[in-house]
């Protein structure tokens, strides 16, 4: 017969693993999501004009945020379940619209 606590501490391990796994792959926030776009958004309209003022990159990040929420090509919807955490904090790292996109791949 096998003692009782071998079953317990069994028990408890695959739960720590099971917890530590989704901890470790859980995607990002949905407030991370809009971060995510708006970090996009920002670096998208200052390559395009690097003089561009804060209104007009509030006005885009706002257009960029209502056409991601409203058209189901962006996916934007599945942000959490496709984006790793490390693809995020590498994302919202990245210099560049270009290194951006490669963090995302």
């Amino acid at each position: 017969m096998t003692p009782r606590w071998r079953y317990t501490t069994a028990g408890w391990l695959s739960v720590a693993f099971c917890w530590l796994a989704v901890a470790c792959h859980s995607g990002p926030t949905p407030e991370q999501c809009e971060l995510l776009l708006d970090r996009y958004t920002e670096l998208l309209v200052k390559q395009e004009n690097p003089k561009v003022g804060d209104p007009e990159l509030r006005t885009r990040k706002e257009a960029a945020r209502s056409l991601a929420a409203t058209d189901p090509s962006f996916e934007f919807s599945s942000c959490q379940r496709r984006v790793s955490r490390r693809q995020y904090e590498c994302a919202m790292a990245a210099p560049t619209v270009d290194t951006v996109e490669r963090c995302l791949l």
